[in-house]
């Protein structure tokens, strides 16, 4: 296996400082096709992010806002402490993060044909909710792309005045916000759990979520084949009551407890095999 085993736990004391200002994230995996990050406060933010793929939340320490563009509205999506969302495709975001907190975020790399968009909206009374300014790039490493278009936009015209100007927002873009979609609502990991452990143990595998490109699996007492040709799997082991998980390719396996996470990378085939009282979950972002 190319990838190590990670200690969720000691993982997160240990970089402690980057989820502080003026970081306030760190990448635990992003060479391949998953993103993954975890991400803290205080960072309150006025510019909204739109993509073409799903972002994934799940607030490990304390709750955060997310605010979206919701068919065409300003909604505030509140994600407490061991709560998780998943964020449609194409929707307008502005993540506003607080001091203690610590959140999971994960999402995938982007096609070469796919753009991103970092985009402001005015604030006056007769322009709310007009684009003031955009700038479209195509995504490799969103935190270093960010900081020189956030730089730009503060030098600019639009900044000063609070009213757009003609070159602040681009006719033709790659594609334009979901404006017909209801955002699901954000759900504690744990309490559905719970409410499905019945079933769960009696089916062994359930998906958190249907008609998405992330697949999210909560399985327990069984043997999973994981791997994708295109796509990586991350996978994280919830609980781990008194058993464990093996992780294991042709070469070696890896035994896994509560709180270790691995990635299995895009081409990799592995063998997953989760105790009876254990708890396993696996998350593949799968572009439709």
């Amino acid at each position: 296996m190319s990838s190590k085993t990670i200690a969720l736990t000691e993982w997160i004391n240990q970089n402690e400082a980057s989820f502080k200002p003026p970081v306030c994230n760190k990448l635990m995996f992003g060479a391949g096709q998953l993103k993954i990050m975890f991400v803290g406060g205080p960072n309150i933010r006025k510019d909204y992010h739109l993509e073409e793929g799903e972002e994934l939340f799940y607030m490990i320490k304390g709750d955060m806002c997310l605010n979206i563009i919701e068919k065409g509205k300003p909604k505030a999506v509140t994600i407490k402490e061991g709560q998780i969302f998943l964020l449609p495709r194409k929707i307008p975001h502005s993540p506003q993060r607080f001091k203690n907190t610590t959140g999971l975020v994960i999402e995938r790399e982007r096609r070469l044909h796919e753009l991103d968009c970092l985009r402001y909206y005015c604030e006056h009374d007769d322009l709310s909710n007009n684009i003031l300014y955009e700038r479209w790039f195509h995504c490799d490493d969103l935190g270093s792309q960010l900081a020189p278009i956030i730089k730009e936009y503060f030098a600019s015209e639009e900044y000063k005045t609070g009213r757009p100007g003609k070159n602040s927002i681009i006719r033709d873009p790659a594609f334009h916000p979901d404006e017909e979609t209801t955002v699901m609502e954000p759900f504690s990991l744990k309490e559905w759990i719970d409410s499905n452990r019945d079933i769960l143990n009696n089916q062994k595998k359930l998906m958190l979520f249907t008609k998405t490109e992330c697949q999210l699996r909560v399985a327990t007492d069984c043997i999973i084949q994981c791997g994708s040709d295109n796509e990586e799997v991350w996978v994280w082991i919830y609980e781990d009551n008194g058993s464990h998980a093996t992780l294991a390719d042709q070469e070696s396996t890896t035994t896994l407890h509560k709180n270790d996470v691995h990635l299995i990378a895009s081409g990799e085939h592995c063998t997953l095999t989760i105790g009876i009282n254990t708890i396993a979950i696996t998350v593949m972002l799968k572009p439709n």
